[in-house]
């Protein structure tokens, strides 16, 4: 999974792996240790919630997806997920590079491509 961060926006790409692992485990999260045992997470959650909403609590950014929408999207071709209120959240299935053709396309999801 991939968290881009901009001004008032989060977005996370999800490979296949990771959405096999939102579909079994209900979580995906990912790790970035720093030199002096500080940890910054990124987790993607489905979560018996009504509406996509973010939190940031002790150096993890949750993302919590509504459940029926998160089977939706997971059993669908739709390639994203977005919200406007108050941050700006874009849950997109993840392609690969267009600008190398070196990157392992299998773990993408290079057939949704238009």
């Amino acid at each position: 999974m991939k968290l881009r961060c901009t001004s008032g926006s989060l977005r996370l790409r999800v490979r296949k792996s990771d959405v096999a692992q939102l579909r079994t485990a209900g979580v995906v999260r990912e790790s970035l240790y720093f030199f002096d045992n500080q940890v910054f997470m990124f987790e993607l959650m489905v979560a018996d919630v009504t509406d996509i909403h973010s939190t940031f609590e002790q150096g993890c950014i949750t993302v919590r997806l509504p459940r029926c929408l998160a089977q939706q999207w997971m059993d669908s071709n739709e390639v994203g997920l977005e919200c406007h209120a108050p941050l700006h959240i874009l849950i997109e299935k993840d392609f690969p590079c267009r600008h190398t053709n070196t990157d392992d396309r299998t773990d993408t999801f290079y057939e949704l491509e238009p």
